[in-house]
């Protein structure tokens, strides 16, 4: 590779693949992105943003209008269903580590849209309706081939194409996967959770001795989150009969039914894939890690993954030598297996005994701060060059 400016090719036209996109066409290379869907995909899916991810995302210029359209949550609850704050964070407590100590909830197409719209104005390609049909390794490019049967050559390409990614299974890299039990329905709401819960925190967790529910205010509605059981089929699970029931004792259903315009359900798997790639092609995002969704750390972590690869390739591209690309996919493959995958498969549990567990911790300012910059992964950005990520006054480096 010589210093002139370069083709890079990224799969996926999701927060992660444009948030890659927009960080390399900024350093000055060719950037094309591919996205099989005919548009950005809008359709309602994370929307948690935590403190390590926004001081990130400040950094590209896009933290003003996302505030703008967004939800700043500044203190998360557990509570039982009498209404007792078993423990409260207030997300202040990471003001030594972060230059935005709190929560952003902010959906996650939005995002997608403010970047397109910024790798558009950086001169960058954006290739809708282009799906991938498989990639190859040469010496000295990658080749894509497109299901329409063009070809493109490019010096790196990054599979940010999801789950089902088409980069990850053209180079045969292998995953370890094992499926949450049961499903997540998801009720948007559209009333005021504090009229029935007073003092309530924009996130809270509410719990009984056999159940919880998930509280999120969004801009335009309240998410209410419940685990639907094995045994429980999916039409089953979206009837008011079986939501009336799962609500007991934990909110009054009479009260929230009849503002529920709109649910969905779905299924939550923990994957992780063996390798986050090599040579001149990488793995990023969902391609590499799934997760349970509850606290919104895999979309956080993805654009972790991009907010690495972006400097690596940068390196790589003006020297030559691929090694730093090579270590932040190691890096990145160890947060995952480490990391990323442990704490969410912790913050699966449920139930009483958990959050008086968690109502300890908050009872002291140390444990609290502690739990808070887990909770804001901020032990989780390896591979990301320092300075990023910091208090007011830091360097944005």
């Amino acid at each position: 590779m010589d210093k002139a400016r370069q083709d890079v090719i990224v799969v996926g036209a999701g927060p992660v693949g444009l948030t890659l996109a927009l960080q390399l066409l900024r350093g000055g290379q060719e950037v094309t992105v591919l996205e099989k869907r005919t548009s950005v995909n809008l359709q309602s899916k994370a929307s948690t943003f935590h403190a390590s991810t926004l001081d990130l995302l400040e950094t590209l210029g896009l933290l003003d209008a996302m505030r703008a359209g967004g939800v700043q949550i500044d203190r998360a609850q557990h509570r039982s269903g009498e209404g007792e704050v078993l423990a409260e964070f207030d997300f202040s407590a990471l003001r030594p580590h972060v230059r935005n100590p709190f929560r952003l909830h902010f959906e996650q197409g939005q995002l997608s849209l403010l970047l397109a719209d910024a790798v558009e104005a950086e001169g960058g390609r954006l290739m809708f309706g282009a799906g991938v049909a498989s990639v190859r390794q040469h010496s000295d490019h990658v080749q894509v081939v497109l299901e329409s049967g063009e070809e493109l050559k490019a010096a790196l390409a990054f599979g940010c194409d999801g789950a089902q990614s088409a980069v990850r299974e053209s180079l045969r890299i292998g995953y370890v996967e094992k499926p949450y039990p049961g499903m997540v329905l998801r009720l948007y709401a559209v009333l005021d959770m504090r009229s029935l819960l007073p003092g309530l925190g924009g996130i809270a967790y509410v719990y009984t001795d056999g159940g919880a529910c998930s509280l999120l205010e969004m801009p335009d509605c309240w998410r209410v989150i419940l685990r639907v059981p094995d045994d429980v089929p999916e039409p089953e699970a979206v009837t008011d009969t079986w939501v009336t029931s799962r609500l007991a004792g934990l909110l009054p259903a009479s009260e929230v039914l009849p503002a529920i315009r709109g649910r969905d359900v779905y299924r939550a798997r923990r994957r992780r894939a063996l390798s986050a790639g090599g040579g001149r092609v990488f793995l990023a995002g969902d391609a590499l890690h799934l997760t349970n969704t509850k606290g919104g750390m895999n979309m956080n972590a993805g654009i972790h993954d991009a907010f690495a690869f972006a400097p690596a390739a940068l390196a790589a591209l003006e020297d030559g030598d691929l090694t730093p690309l090579e270590q932040a996919a190691w890096t990145r493959e160890r947060i995952t297996r480490q990391m990323l995958i442990p704490r969410t498969d912790e913050n699966v549990g449920t139930g009483l005994a958990r959050a008086r567990a968690i109502g300890d911790l908050a009872k002291s300012p140390c444990a609290a701060e502690a739990y808070l910059v887990k909770q804001a992964m901020l032990d989780m950005l390896g591979g990301i060059p320092a300075g990023l990520v910091g208090p007011k006054g830091a360097q944005h480096g």
